[in-house]
């Protein structure tokens, strides 16, 4: 290889750093041309029942505001739930906004005003009556975990004897655990601009991480060519995951534009970046059994995570504890507990996140119930291999990490206390 052309070691700027750090990058809601039309979404206030009615006769008496659109007047959408399927969708029905009078979760948009500018249109929105039919409701995953069913994904298979070598461990833990629910809120919140061309095209600057899904999405969904849907992201102001499927923003958006035949933006409010997918809130219980020595006999690990009433979400929560530590004998399990609540999505190290978590905690209270250094547990039970697949790391650098880890910040002078 030619050293002298190689970036490795070199100081290097980003593509788009210079732009971005100078004010210079433009994002999906920062578009605009003249005669520009902008969307307002009115949210739903209950969690689960029926639009009885929506009055939106002061909103459209304000000057400056062009329509209305709800369910009732909404322009012509796809009938099967096939169609609006994007490439990151969770197995299920998924989502259709504005589709009919059903709410099925608490932030979901049921109109959109369309005005001169965004603060009229946000004014206007605040002015809209909705009539409800309020329906027994459940948000609570604590409440719901008996109604839990096993996920459709599947787990790694049980390996040995988990419960015979758990009943006669030397030592065990049985320790619960929960996590909360987690939202992608970005620096730029999510916006779509639709763009409406002569030969009525669009173009699309939307917040996304995959155009190529977002236009699949908007095509079926709207029923158009292909040639006449174009989506751009320029730059992204982070995401975290919140751009893998297409949000409600975009078809809402492009209705309006096919609708009125003219360019409009939707962006949403900091707080409706809280009414689509997030990191699921999940239950889990673990059992670890160990020797005298710290070795570990038996790891079982159940889960149960939230997800919608309409698609089954489902993460890699559990696997991890089948293949971190050396054990032969594993009991995996991962339950969905539906909600009425929107659809979860994936984040940052999805699953693993919530997974590891859980798992290193027991370690910890393993370590603390054996009185062996929480490190030399971890030491004892190195994996060399992945167990639920029993393949080789091709490479592992754990052991030298955990000691230069623990010389750089005097881990053998702590005071191994908990909580002390």
């Amino acid at each position: 290889m030619n050293t002298t052309s190689s970036p490795m070691d070199q100081a290097l700027d980003r593509v788009d750093g210079v732009l971005k750090v100078t004010g210079q990058a433009r994002y999906a809601g920062e578009y605009s041309e003249v005669g520009l039309l902008h969307g307002s979404v009115v949210s739903s206030t209950i969690a689960k029942g029926r639009v009885l009615n929506i009055d939106a006769s002061a909103a459209l008496e304000v000057p400056g505001v062009v329509k209305v659109l709800d369910h009732r007047n909404r322009p012509k959408l796809a009938s099967y739930d096939k169609d609006y399927d994007d490439a990151d969708a969770a197995e299920g029905a998924p989502f259709r906004p504005l589709y009919n009078d059903r709410v099925l979760y608490s932030g979901q948009p049921l109109a959109l005003v369309i005005a001169d500018t965004l603060e009229l249109a946000r004014y206007a929105g605040s002015l809209i009556r909705i009539e409800y039919a309020r329906e027994p409701h459940e948000t609570d995953l604590l409440a719901a975990q008996d109604e839990a069913y096993t996920a459709p994904a599947e787990t790694p298979k049980p390996r040995g004897s988990f419960k015979a070598e758990l009943a006669g461990a030397a030592l065990s833990v049985d320790v619960h655990y929960s996590t909360p629910n987690e939202y992608h809120n970005p620096m730029e919140p999510h916006a779509s601009t639709v763009l409406y061309q002569a030969d009525g095209s669009l173009q699309i600057h939307d917040k996304t991480q995959g155009l190529q899904n977002c236009q699949s999405y908007v095509q079926k969904v709207f029923g158009l060519e292909k040639d006449k849907v174009r989506i751009l992201a320029a730059f992204v102001g982070g995401a975290f995951g919140s751009g893998l499927r297409p949000q409600y923003q975009l078809p809402l958006a492009v209705m309006a534009a096919l609708e009125l035949k003219r360019s409009v933006r939707v962006t949403l409010t900091r707080q409706q970046m809280f009414t689509f997918g997030y990191r699921p809130r999940t239950l889990q219980r673990l059992r670890l059994g160990a020797a005298a020595n710290g070795r570990l006999v038996a790891v079982g690990h159940d889960a149960i995570g939230q997800t919608s009433r309409f698609e089954d979400f489902t993460e890699h929560v559990v696997e991890w504890s089948g293949m971190l530590y050396a054990c032969d004998n594993v009991e995996l399990t991962y339950k969905l507990a539906p909600l009425d609540v929107y659809t979860p999505l994936d984040m940052r190290a999805p699953g693993a996140a919530l997974g590891v978590n859980g798992l290193e905690c027991a370690m910890d209270e393993l370590a603390c119930a054996l009185a062996i250094d929480p490190v030399q547990l971890r030491l004892v039970n190195f994996a060399e291999r992945n167990g639920n697949e029993d393949k080789p790391y091709s490479s592992k650098e754990l052991r030298a990490c955990y000691a230069q880890g623990a010389e750089r910040f005097g881990w053998d002078q702590r005071n191994p206390e908990p909580r002390s």
